[in-house]
């Protein structure tokens, strides 16, 4: 079930990959959800030496509101969203 990210999820340091492992799990989640805010403090948690995770346990990111190049350039573009041919 596609899910979007609760909007309190990444806004402060104390947010940890744990919180949203359990979140996946318990929401039976298969595709998340993100605003761009959330999205790049989601990037701060990984290791800087990665490119930010387009996936989190296989499951695909969408982040609708970061502009459509960069989507595309960082893995994120959903092709089959609304208005996409």
């Amino acid at each position: 079930m596609k899910k979007a990210l609760p909007e309190k999820m990444f806004v402060d340091a104390q947010s940890r990959m744990s919180v949203l492992r359990d979140w996946v799990l318990n929401e039976s989640v298969t595709e998340i959800v993100m605003n761009e805010r959330q999205f790049w403090n989601f990037a701060a948690l990984q290791p800087v030496s990665e490119k930010p995770w387009v996936t989190f346990m296989g499951r695909p990111l969408r982040v609708s509101d970061m502009p459509e190049d960069a989507q595309r350039c960082l893995g994120v573009h959903d092709p089959q969203r609304a208005g996409a041919i």
